[in-house]
């Protein structure tokens, strides 16, 4: 766990987050450079990739690796795999990240060619320049606050409390301290914000060992479902609503590559991207399915998946045609605290044109 520390943290309006070690920080989990690329079953490797030139399709077996959570963005992708959705000769081999630091590791060695990204780090690492293309956004909506004290009714009823938050500047952690901060408080003055993984704020959300937290589904069925006491007092969906008088969602994760895995495997990357937005729609048609394959590929409870589906914001929007929503999510959060965006808000070289 981290503990959140007023040196450490946002202090008013542009102080934060050096605490996110962006080695390249994660955010979230993700740093980049030079990867993005996909490897021929037989001699894996970068090498391989260049001396195959602008190849698009694949006449031999070749495996592509995806890097994703245990979360929302990972699920259109198994039913990917289980549909060889990119054709009999790809394959798809997941890596799983849950933490900032692996993820960044997996954008920068080379060997992986697609990523669940969230947005505030694939803004952050295109914004110093790393080699990296959002392509959809497919998760909206999906943080709530949870508590056992049935005296929170508004964010300033949290002054002098101890919040759990998962993932250190991530959405979750720039959206809990942003609305924090208009309800008047000051994270590491005010209250305390502890860091822990989402599985571990579950945990302590369920055993009543937490009292106040953000979470994200499908943790948050699940934590509920322990917990008879526990309830939503927040869903950042409506508050984002009612603080910025708008009906737009909040865009939280998407799917993104390498400008050059797009320009070695352009018909490749088009195929993915149709291919998860159809596993998308599919999963949420079909929940009790998509449960049984996140229990076989990610050790998820296959009850739980399916009962969260619902309320987990899973929803494909390619990045084209999410810029209205992404540039208002990266502008509000520039101007809170710039730096957990990489600095300015990303120009269009962000977004994966697609075809």
């Amino acid at each position: 766990m981290l503990v959140y520390t007023k040196k450490g943290g946002f202090s008013m309006k542009k102080t934060l987050s050096r605490t996110i070690p962006i080695l390249i920080m994660f955010f979230l989990m993700l740093t980049l450079a030079a990867c993005g690329t996909a490897q021929p079953a037989q001699s894996a490797g970068p090498k391989n990739q260049e001396t195959q030139g602008t190849q698009e399709t694949a006449s031999e077996p070749m495996t592509i690796k995806v890097g994703v959570p245990t979360a929302p963005p990972a699920l259109p992708v198994l039913h990917m795999m289980e549909t060889k959705a990119l054709g009999e000769n790809v394959n798809i081999e997941l890596s799983i990240w849950d933490e900032p630091e692996t993820l960044i590791a997996m954008v920068q060695d080379g060997e992986h060619a697609l990523f669940a990204f969230p947005l505030t780090v694939v803004s952050k690492l295109y914004n110093k320049g790393l080699d990296v293309r959002l392509m959809n956004v497919n998760t909206w909506g999906v943080t709530y606050f949870l508590t056992s004290d049935p005296d929170i009714k508004e964010w300033q009823d949290l002054k002098g409390k101890t919040v759990y938050v998962p993932l250190q500047s991530s959405p979750p952690d720039a959206l809990t301290q942003y609305f924090l901060h208009e309800a008047g408080l000051e994270a590491g003055k005010d209250l305390e914000i502890i860091y822990a993984s989402t599985p571990e704020i579950a945990t302590l959300l369920a055993s009543g060992k937490a009292a106040y937290a953000t979470l994200i589904e499908p943790q948050v069925t699940r934590a509920l479902l322990a917990n008879p006491q526990l309830r939503i007092a927040f869903s950042f969906e409506e508050e984002w609503q009612r603080v910025n008088a708008t009906d737009t969602k909040i865009p939280n994760a998407g799917f993104g590559t390498t400008q050059k895995f797009i320009d070695a495997y352009p018909e490749l990357t088009a195929q993915f991207q149709e291919a998860y937005a159809q596993s998308t729609q599919w999963a949420n048609e079909n929940p009790e399915q998509m449960g049984e394959l996140a229990e076989k590929y990610l050790g998820l409870k296959k009850e739980l998946v399916a009962k969260a589906l619902p309320s987990m914001g899973l929803t494909f929007q390619s990045a084209q045609d999410s810029k209205t929503e992404l540039k208002m999510f990266y502008e509000l959060l520039w101007n809170f605290e710039p730096s957990m965006i990489g600095g300015k808000v990303a120009d269009d070289g962000l977004y994966y044109g697609g075809k």
